[in-house]
């Protein structure tokens, strides 16, 4: 019987974006288009640093 907790992030050798609300797979956490490259993941020729590249970010969608 394991006793270790799990990981709040489901793969640590992908860890979170900087834009990034929350863990991917948590509840009230999607996806979504990175809005400070719009998707593209570059801004000015660059990795876009929010969203590491990936043009898409987790976000908090819960409602309230």
């Amino acid at each position: 019987m394991s006793t270790t907790k799990p990981s709040a992030y489901p793969d640590p050798a992908t860890p979170p974006n900087a834009g990034d609300e929350g863990p991917a797979g948590a509840p009230g956490i999607g996806e979504d288009t990175c809005r400070v490259c719009r998707g593209t993941g570059r801004v000015e020729g660059q990795p876009c640093v929010v969203c590491g590249g990936t043009g898409k970010i987790l976000q908090g969608i819960g409602g309230g």
